[in-house]
């Protein structure tokens, strides 16, 4: 009697079981129904993809410049050329901060010492040392750039190499949000112009790509200047900043 007790209670706790989890799978297909969600035993709706890239670009005016100064020094040994030389850099660099440039904005790029030979006579005869001092000089201003060539030159500066103009890292950050911005709307146009075409409309983004390009500073060649002449004239001029986008789109009548 007992045995039959035991299986008719069993019997029962399963009945309820059973009950329970059909409620439950009925309320979570209601609920994903009323979503619009896939699965949960909502036929998936017939979706046309679509894969479309977009371009975007933005013009921009550099707000920094690099600039590299080199100072020579020659001496019958490594280190009274090497002195020489650090005499030159020393005063490039107070001069430099003259005009209100951070130390933070001054780096070492390089430092050399090589022996000079007359290669005419034989056994080739050692003439001298030449030492070399090379300082980056990151310009915040781009309306000091002239007077900073010119401070340069007059405290001693031999060589410049390169002029360099770009944009600062919270600008960059900016024209790229931007350039994005604008890819992703020529490609959205693009997806409505196919969709429409097609009698279809867009539905949702599926996935998207983004590949941006960094803006390329604006290069001035190698000039060698003399202090005499005045302050340089500087014009930055423009440059560009680009991102490709390419998304993949879902369709559906």
């Amino acid at each position: 009697m007992m045995n039959r007790v035991l299986v008719l209670m069993v019997i029962a706790f399963g009945i309820i079981a059973a009950a329970s989890l059909a409620l439950s799978i009925a309320g979570l297909t209601a609920h994903a129904a009323e979503q619009g969600y896939q699965g949960y035993g909502v036929e998936a709706e017939n979706l046309t993809t679509l894969t479309v890239s977009g371009y975007g670009e933005v013009s921009y005016s550099p707000d920094e410049a690099i600039v590299v100064f080199a100072a020579l020094g020659y001496g019958e040994t490594a280190a009274e050329a090497l002195g020489r030389c650090a005499e030159k850099a020393s005063a490039i660099i107070s001069a430099m901060e003259e005009l209100g440039i951070s130390r933070d904005d001054l780096k070492t790029s390089s430092i050399t010492v090589n022996p000079r030979y007359d290669w005419n006579q034989k056994p080739p005869k050692l003439v001298d040392y030449e030492a070399s001092y090379s300082l980056t000089v990151r310009v915040r201003d781009i309306a000091l750039v002239g007077k900073v060539i010119d401070s340069a030159f007059s405290a001693g500066a031999d060589e410049m190499h390169g002029l360099q103009f770009t944009i600062s890292e919270d600008k960059r950050s900016e024209l790229l949000d931007e350039a994005i911005k604008a890819a992703v709307n020529d490609a959205m146009r693009k997806a409505e112009a196919a969709a429409s075409s097609l009698g279809l409309k867009v539905v949702k983004v599926k996935s998207i790509s983004i590949s941006a390009q960094q803006a390329p500073p604006i290069i001035v060649r190698e000039v060698k200047a003399a202090a005499e002449y005045g302050e340089v004239p500087i014009a930055p001029g423009e440059g560009k900043l680009s991102a490709s986008v390419g998304l993949e789109i879902a369709l559906s009548s």
